[in-house]
């Protein structure tokens, strides 16, 4: 989604189709004419009842705002309704509101408008007075509040008004009030103002870090849409008048993850930081997108190298870059819809329970949020500890879980799973020593799978307790083999890990033993076979730097150890599918996501080197079978 239309200045689109469609709306006039002045215009006939003194006081003093980034608004509501253009207003009467409480906020407003340091927060008050309280009171055009019909109001609210009451808001006895530009009614209380949640990042002053970064002027800006418009007449300087002004907001962010928080048709749940959360989260965040000051760039697969890399590195603005980073995944993983949670997308309370205690949660920005607390036998049981102590705001287009801390573990958040198969060539960034650079892959069928069975006797019946074959299940029965090409030479193999943070990881192998294939170890040859191979691995940094090294082993039960490595992990031979662990909790010194990469790609990668040598058995092979290479999030328990 690139943009949506909204009409909070000059009315819109709903209000023109409302007065082609709703027979209850006119064309500038009724036929029936109540008191008042026909004459004059609504400010006049406001400015002439002693019983809208307030509501007077208040709209004098309120800035006509598209937005709280209208930096250049200088016309005030009086101003508006009285000029040529047509409205209906329904005016709450005098001491029916709290009349002091909006007072306040003007005069903080403006208070604050007269300090540049505080300007912004001046405009977001001043916002707020316009959009909450003078257009929740005017509507374009005029409409004939004394029948049952749907209102739009200016700031883009639709409201029901009936026979005697709008919007639930008992109607003054005594009719309406008819001026040369529209229609006064008179109400005994406020219009109730129903915040969806983008106006209720506005409103909330607890939320101000989240708003101030989602409206910053760099991320969010409205132009006007000539083409959406709906024209009136020349003034005297040949200007073109418009009756209906149609401004195009674009959110860089809420754009990029097709979200509208101002659509009333919608459903979301707004997962939002407060003030104090913000700057927790932060902190958080940025600490698992540790950005070093260069990286080598530009890896070429067929030279195995960087084509910038060492003193060549470009460097990057790491503290920038990580406190750009960390405030964009908070904000654009803040959002939550309830068809990604197979719920049906309407406000309920199910939609709340779910929330708070599902096993995982699906972001707008398809990150996943898994529940520390959820158990695998009841995974709906535990409240997850990320909602804890939250508050709930009910809004007009969904919730809002406003949280007073910031208990979300980026390992059961950013940090995920992810995982891979060597038959993905990509994946192979470099090799050496191997008969193939990127290993040959090897599809087990009905012919060559030496798949785990009952094991029989020479007239085919099954020998009770025993068992034959290779134990396990090989994923997609696919597998990458890497052979050694000289046995007087190493074999090693660099597999890229993309888009690892500067976090713990767990890191895992799975491997099957060549007797799983009758092409490579036939059936003749499967009761001598014994594969006797060691191998280490270490992570390789985009600088070359290596971390970590551990080696394994495999050694026949009575036979000397011979893998020739003093430190080496020794694990019995493989009779079955096997997952080893090679870095139980291994930390990233530094974040490889999203780093932006001028001349292509970088990242660290995984070494498996097989030492030169092989082993001493009937039958040597020096090769080695991986299924999946995984890296998981270490979370500790």
């Amino acid at each position: 989604m690139k943009y949506h239309i909204h009409n909070m200045f000059k009315g819109g689109l709903l209000a023109i189709a409302a007065t082609a469609l709703v027979t209850a709306c006119s064309d500038d006039h009724f036929d029936v004419v109540a008191q008042g002045q026909a004459d004059q215009t609504l400010w006049e006939n406001i400015k002439a009842d002693k019983n809208l003194s307030q509501f007077q006081d208040l709209l004098s003093r309120i800035t006509v705002m598209k937005s709280e980034n209208d930096k250049a608004a200088t016309l005030k509501y009086s101003d508006l309704l009285n000029s040529s253009q047509s409205f209906t207003v329904v005016a709450p009467l005098d001491g029916t509101f709290d009349y002091q409480a909006w007072s306040d906020t003007i005069d903080k407003a403006n208070d604050l408008l007269a300090k540049p340091d505080n300007e912004r927060e001046g405009r977001r008050l001043m916002n707020v007075a316009s959009a909450q309280f003078a257009m929740n009171h005017i509507a374009r055009f005029n409409f004939n509040l004394e029948e049952e019909q749907r209102v739009h109001l200016m700031n883009g609210k639709n409201v029901q008004s009936l026979p005697g009451s709008f919007n639930g808001v008992a109607l003054n006895n005594g009719g309406r009030i008819i001026g040369s530009n529209g229609v006064l009614y008179t109400l005994q209380g406020i219009n109730p103002f129903a915040y969806n949640i983008y106006d209720y990042l506005s409103a909330d002053p607890e939320i101000t870090a989240v708003n101030a970064y989602i409206k910053d002027p760099a991320v969010e800006s409205e132009t006007f849409s000539e083409g959406l418009s709906t024209p009136g007449a020349m003034n005297e300087n040949g200007d073109m008048v418009y009756i209906d002004s149609v401004f195009v907001r674009t959110n860089l962010l809420l754009d990029q993850i097709g979200i509208s928080l101002d659509d009333e048709d919608s459903c979301y749940v707004a997962v939002i930081p407060d003030n104090n959360a913000w700057t927790e989260a932060l902190e958080k965040v940025k600490a698992i997108m540790n950005y070093a000051p260069t990286y080598s760039y530009g890896w070429d697969g067929s030279t195995f190298t960087y084509s910038t890399a060492r003193g060549s590195a470009l460097k990057v603005n790491a503290d920038s870059l990580a406190e750009a980073k960390a405030k964009e995944a908070i904000i654009t993983n803040m959002f939550f819809q309830p068809y990604r949670m197979g719920l049906e997308s309407k406000k309920t309370q199910e939609i709340l329970d779910h929330m708070l205690k599902a096993d995982s949660l699906i972001s707008s920005k398809n990150v996943i949020f898994y529940n520390p607390a959820a158990k695998e036998d009841a995974p709906d049981s535990n409240p997850n500890p990320m909602f804890q102590n939250a508050v709930t705001v009910d809004a007009s287009n969904g919730y809002i879980l406003k949280l007073p801390n910031y208990s979300i573990d980026p390992a059961y958040s950013w940090v995920s799973k992810f995982s891979f198969q060597p038959i993905i060539s990509y994946m192979t960034a470099r090799s050496s020593g191997c008969t193939s650079s990127t290993g040959s892959t090897i599809t087990l069928t009905n012919d060559n799978y030496n798949y785990y069975r009952e094991k029989v006797d020479e007239e085919g019946n099954a020998i009770p307790g025993e068992m034959t074959g290779v134990e396990g299940d090989v994923l997609n029965n696919m597998y990458q083999r890497f052979e050694i090409a000289n046995m007087a030479e190493a074999m090693e193999i660099d597999f890229r890990l993309n888009n690892v943070y500067s976090a713990d990881y767990c890191i895992k192998m799975t491997l099957v033993p060549s007797n799983i294939n009758y092409d490579i170890v036939n059936e003749d040859q499967q009761a001598d076979f014994y594969e006797n191979l060691c191998f280490s691995a270490e992570i390789i940094y985009d600088s070359d730097k290596s971390c970590g090294k551990v080696t394994y082993a495999y050694k026949k039960d009575g036979e000397k150890d011979d893998s020739n490595k003093k430190d080496a992990i020794i694990i019995d031979p493989m009779t079955g599918v096997t997952t080893l662990t090679l870095f139980p909790k291994f930390h990233f010194d530094k974040c490889y996501v999203d780093v932006p990469c001028p001349t292509g790609d970088t990242f660290p990668r995984l070494r498996i080197t097989v030492p030169r040598g092989g082993g001493r058995n009937k039958i040597v092979y020096a090769s080695l079978n991986i299924v999946e290479i995984s890296c998981e999030p270490y979370r500790a328990e």
